[in-house]
């Protein structure tokens, strides 16, 4: 007999025993697609909900946490409560991508390739960067996600109708609970708890759930789709293996006496941006047992007495923790007279490594930072396998918990504030933009997810990462296929503009540039009676209610750029401009408007008449504004540069205008499906001297209806609240970027009330800071929500980007060898010997 058939025959011709399948460690059989329940061994039924976690909360949201806990459970019901650090961002990637699968482009599709491969890279692997001063150990990128279920027994092994009834209304309960406290429920599904799963358990670069989007095997139990063939399981004493991965359970021993709601968010990280917390992924489980209820008063009754009867007899001398027990028997009992129910809670921290150093190290870690958070956690020696279980969605065991011991008996009242359903902000949801937040949390950020305008300010000292910021934000509108104009003095964006072939305008003494305004002229008001002639009609005419605001501010920047024109004067324009423009219409010139002006009997319109010569035929600024217009916006990216123009401040204020008021037309005559972008930087002083408000303001209005964009960058946030033209673009942009910021400045802007947050975002905001060469962080505050995020770049779009004169000067040598841009920087990045594959280079 073969020694293969004898193998057999001892095991009832069974390969492998059945007790060593690792299937039989999850109790998890089938899905019902139709109620979205799960049926479990031991007689269970469960169902679940897939969150997304708490970035603040209040006293209502509180109120409904209470809610979720004193609702009326079938009796040895468990609600499992899990924060994961889940490695899976394929959805992001995938949603990334497909914002631009409308636009085809070689260079741009190859930078969204490298930031995905590069974010997706370093889900596995640690980002670590490095710069002069030392090295950065930032952690594993993340999607934190929550996962929130519950698990009832059933009459039988099989459900009958009326388990489905009680389990139907029992989820519509949670839902409408869950929805209430702003957790955005989604049911769970098998193929989510499947992917879940695998995430857990299967760490290799070549994971089906890494390349595959649906794993959901319908013929299939849902316990063997967990481990890929090519995974074992090793449990040890301390830790236990999953293929090359390392586990480690550990759980809370002692809780804090007292915590206020909202300090679970400590559950998501450091968040003062230091490097006190787990930089590994990690999963935070809260698991909750509701017993039934008259025999657990009846339990909690008896123990209190006897705690009672101890602490106050002579033994209390010899053992005086019974005071403190009775104590808290003491804070149980007001709870529940106060009407809170009686539950069983356990919390674990599981943490994941890719060497037994690396998790005993995160484990060490994740006990030290615990602990600072006034929590006791430790490892579960010897029962490391049975803690991973009950922490996994619907696989805790009812007989093994009362073997493990690490439920404690609570109310609501105490366990509200314990429940890991809080996390860091995630970002505004659309992925134009990708951030990391100081906790590696991937976060997407997009100016047009608002229910208002899509306008944005930005606030930024110098040396505190503005320009890549905003090479970044162009950039990937860009590679959307948007429209992008960049208005800028300084130059910071020719290598950007070269490098996309974009098309670069300055205003020098060799520039041939003409912005005569009128030509571009529609409408004054909206209507035929103003309309030039030889306008083409736009479909989008009917929406249009005329430029006459826009030209009148325009020129009373010409006339005025000091003082204020006073009422009669401004309603004397108008009139005057109304009768020339009628006459001339799109030949209308300011040599027109002068004249009509110098020719009113009052004086002080014929002032302005006078002061507007700069800008006619023969004052010095009028080769700018007389003649065709040349200026064509042509291409994706055009460059407007005004270094040139640093020397006559008032022209360099006029040309600005002027430039926003032909990107204003051009959004109008365009395709306003398309995405439109304008950026503004290094021209604050420009935007606020002289009487420019309204003209901002009814630009404002302009951009918002053309479906545009506006980031206007300042160097300080006072900037905003400093003028009356500051406060108008703080006021019609929905969306504020703040940047390193002096302390003294943030301690006044909240002084004065020029931004509502709560103390707690003050705090945070003053300990942003950047890391140069490593990274920026930048505050977010926006429609849907506000938080610190992290902007991190290859070596190449750092050297792209840098403003800095070394960096400058080493690429321009290279240029001057004969080299093309993208050949200078990697020829640059080889001298310099930073060149790191695994941040995705160009090559």
């Amino acid at each position: 007999m073969s020694e293969f058939f004898t193998f057999k025959e001892k095991r009832r011709f069974r390969l492998i025993e059945k007790e060593l399948r690792a299937a039989k460690l999850f109790p998890v059989l089938s899905f019902d697609p139709e109620g979205n329940t799960f049926l479990c061994e031991e007689g269970r039924m469960g169902f679940g909900f897939v969150c997304q976690p708490l970035s603040g909360a209040d006293e209502k949201i509180e109120q409904q946490v209470n809610s979720l806990l004193n609702e009326n459970y079938p009796s040895n019901t468990e609600m499992q409560v899990i924060l994961y650090r889940s490695p899976d961002i394929n959805k992001q990637m995938a949603y990334m991508k497909s914002l631009r699968e409308g636009y085809k482009h070689e260079l741009y599709e190859e930078f969204i390739d490298q930031r995905s491969t590069f974010l997706k890279t370093h889900t596995d692997e640690p980002l670590v960067l490095n710069d002069k001063a030392g090295i950065y150990n930032l952690g594993t990128v993340h999607d934190l996600k929550l996962y929130i279920t519950f698990k009832v027994p059933i009459s039988g092994n099989q459900p009958g109708e009326k388990d489905y009834k009680e389990l139907r209304v029992l989820q519509t309960k949670a839902r409408t609970t869950l929805e209430n406290i702003h957790l955005y429920p989604s049911s769970l599904t098998a193929e989510e708890w499947v992917r879940f799963m695998n995430t857990v358990f299967n760490w290799g670069k070549g994971t089906t759930w890494r390349n595959h989007v649906n794993l959901w095997d319908q013929d299939q139990p849902l316990c063997n789709q967990v481990l890929d063939y090519d995974n074992d399981i090793e449990v040890s004493r301390d830790y236990i293996r999953v293929g090359d991965k390392y586990i480690k359970a550990l759980s809370s021993k002692r809780k804090p006496e007292s915590m206020y709601f909202g300090e679970a968010v400590t559950n998501s990280g450091d968040l003062s941006g230091g490097t006190g917390g787990v930089r590994t992924n990690y999963m935070v489980c809260t698991s909750i047992i509701f017993p039934e209820v008259d025999g657990e008063k009846q339990k909690f009754e008896r123990k209190r007495q006897f705690t009672i009867n101890q602490a106050s007899g002579p033994i209390v001398k010899f053992v005086p923790i019974l005071l403190d027990k009775k104590n808290d028997f003491d804070t149980l009992y007001q709870s529940i007279q106060e009407g809170k129910k009686l539950f069983k809670l356990s919390h674990h921290v599981i943490i994941f490594g890719n060497s037994l150093e690396e998790v005993e190290a995160a484990s060490m870690t994740a006990r030290n930072f615990w602990r600072t958070n006034r929590y006791e956690i430790m490892e579960d020696k010897s029962i490391q396998m049975p803690v991973l279980l009950n922490c996994l969605p619907f696989c805790g065991d009812f007989v093994s918990r009362n073997d493990l011991q690490r439920h404690k008996t609570m109310t609501s009242k105490e366990a509200a504030p314990l429940l890991p359903i809080m996390g860091e902000w995630k970002g505004t949801g659309t992925p134009h933009i990708n951030l990391i937040s100081r906790n590696q949390q991937i976060m997407n950020f997009s100016f047009h997810d608002t229910g208002s305008n899509m306008n944005a300010v930005t606030a930024a000292q110098s040396g505190s990462g503005k320009s890549f910021l905003t090479n970044e934000i162009v950039t990937s509108y860009l590679s959307e296929g948007a429209q992008v104009w960049i208005i800028d003095v300084g130059r910071s964006y020719k290598n950007l503009c070269e490098a996309f072939e974009g098309d670069f305008l300055h205003f020098g003494a060799s520039s041939k540039a003409c912005m005569n305004p009128f030509p571009l002229v529609v409408s004054l008001d909206g209507t035929m009676e103003t309309r030039a002639p030889d306008a083409e009609y736009n479909e989008n005419d009917n929406d249009d209610d005329g430029e006459e605001d826009a030209l009148i501010g325009l020129i009373e920047a010409m006339a005025a750029p000091n003082q204020k024109l006073s009422d009669f004067q401004i309603s004397s324009l108008k009139r005057v401009f109304s009768k020339v423009w009628r006459t001339h219409f799109r030949k209308t010139s300011i040599d027109h408007v002068a004249d009509a002006l110098l020719e009113h009997e009052d004086i002080r319109v014929k002032d302005i008449g006078n002061q507007l010569y700069a800008f006619t035929s023969k004052g010095s600024y009028g080769r700018f504004f007389n003649g065709e217009n040349n200026v064509k916006f042509n291409n994706q990216l055009t460059v407007l540069e005004l270094e040139e123009l640093k020397g006559r401040k008032h022209l360099q204020q006029v040309v600005l205008l002027q430039l926003i008021y032909q990107i204003q037309q051009e959004m109008y005559l365009g395709d306003r499906s398309r995405k439109k972008v304008v950026v503004i930087d290094e021209a604050w002083d420009l935007l606020t001297s002289g009487d420019v408000a309204k003209f901002i303001e009814a630009g404002y209005r302009r951009f918002r209806k053309y479906g545009g964009s506006v980031n206007i960058i300042s160097q300080s946030v006072n900037d905003l609240y400093d003028s009356k033209t500051g406060r108008a673009i703080a006021e019609n942009s929905a969306t504020t970027i703040l940047l390193g910021q002096k302390s003294e400045t943030i301690d006044q802007i909240k002084r004065d009330g020029k931004i509502q947050m709560s103390d707690y975002h003050f705090e945070q905001l003053k300990t942003v800071h950047t890391l140069q060469g490593v990274y920026s962080e930048l505050f977010i505050i926006s429609e849907y929500g506000r938080g610190i995020g992290r902007l991190i770049v290859n070596d190449y779009q750092k050297l792209l980007y840098s403003t800095k004169a070394e960096d400058v000067s080493a690429i321009q040598k290279k240029r001057d060898q004969g080299m093309n841009l993208n050949e200078a920087i990697v020829s640059v990045l080889k001298d310099r010997k930073n060149v790191d594959p695994s941040l995705g280079q160009v090559a």
